[in-house]
């Protein structure tokens, strides 16, 4: 692959329809697929894959990962090779690699470049996110045709699992707390019935066996410094919207104003937690009597008890306390599905404080 040129594409074998002459002829696109997304089903459709592609793009590769991590560093890889677009093909965890291959720490790779999303795993959250639709052909559409913003991403160091320091870029939401959690438990299940049903039973198994560790908690916001401390249930750095297969926990918020909307939740005993985890999926968590809401650019968590509390970064559990949050505001490319520009009004129009 290192000498493989966008210049010298040939016109794709696969073009027979009349309308090919429609594709995208200005921009190249690496997709990154994830051959085991979707509970492997995604690994046999690479043909198709890449027929859909040759149709909306005409300078195109699909390049498959091996393993955890290689994601991140085929993205990289076709970054330095100067694609213009590259699409994380897969659920929320390729998401999360084909993003950290953008930056190098803190600092972006290659500002002009876009990243974009084809939804084709067992937690598509990101997609709802940035408006991405679930088929591959309306997918593609977007890829080739969509708005394209300056978006935010969140920076997180951490301490690793292996007791070594840790950093990792996030697109949508982070957390700790009973969300670490429910990721270590959801990655250890089967996936078979679809992303919701996994996140939902190890969300209820958490919320039944947890122990809500003592944790403080420092930001730097809108309204100022703050601070809390207390046993905490849940914590929500959210970016983007969703989470934990349709778990509505950044209502109201942009990913694109340099701010993550902090969601933290107390514990209220196991019956009453139960009982409030459906405000986890219609946008109301920050109801639950005792939480605190704000609009932050960095935070600091850690553990005053000294119990591990892991991490939860799109999904992925790389981490625990002691942790540091800082939003990169707009230092991402993102084509999505707006239909509008959010940058053009108020994205917290639907959620106001007291609402």
């Amino acid at each position: 692959m290192a000498n493989w040129s966008w210049r010298n594409k040939l016109p794709s074998a696969h073009d027979f329809r009349q309308d090919a002459a429609a594709r995208n002829e200005n921009e190249s696109i690496v997709c990154v697929l994830n051959p085991r997304a979707a509970a492997g089903l995604a690994g046999q459709r690479v043909e198709e894959l890449r027929r859909a592609v040759d149709r909306a793009f005409a300078a195109s590769d699909v390049r498959l990962t091996e393993g955890p991590g290689h994601a991140t560093e085929l993205a990289a890889q076709a970054l330095a090779e100067g694609a213009d677009i590259v699409a994380a093909v897969g659920g929320d965890g390729t998401c999360n690699e084909v993003v950290n291959g953008f930056y190098d720490g803190k600092t972006p790779r290659r500002r002009s470049s876009i990243f974009t999303v084809i939804p084709w795993g067992t937690g598509s959250d990101l997609q709802k996110s940035v408006r991405s639709p679930g088929t591959l052909q309306d997918a593609l559409w977007v890829a080739s045709t969509g708005m394209t913003l300056p978006t935010d991403v969140g920076h997180v160091s951490y301490v690793g699992t292996d007791g070594q320091d840790g950093e990792r870029i996030f697109i949508n939401v982070a957390g700790f707390g009973t969300n670490g959690d429910v990721v270590a438990r959801s990655n250890k299940a089967t996936k078979k019935y679809g992303g919701r049903v996994t996140f939902l039973q190890a969300t209820l198994g958490s919320l039944l066996e947890f122990e809500p560790p003592r944790v403080a908690v420092t930001w730097k916001g809108v309204a100022g410094p703050g601070r809390w401390e207390g046993n905490l249930l849940s914590a929500f750095v959210a970016n983007g919207h969703y989470c934990g297969g349709g778990m509505n926990v950044g209502k109201g918020g942009s990913m694109h104003d340099g701010l993550f909307d902090l969601t933290l939740v107390p514990t209220k005993g196991r019956a009453r937690n139960v009982a409030s985890s459906w405000r986890l999926y219609d946008g109301s968590i920050y109801k639950v009597p005792g939480s605190v809401r704000v609009y932050a650019s960095e935070l600091e968590a850690r553990s005053l008890d000294g119990t591990p509390v892991l991490l939860d970064v799109d999904g992925e559990q790389p981490g625990m306390l002691t942790a540091r949050f800082a939003n990169l505001e707009r230092t991402l490319q993102v084509r999505g599905g707006w239909l509008r520009s959010p940058l053009l009004r108020d994205e917290r129009e639907a959620w106001r404080p007291g609402r």
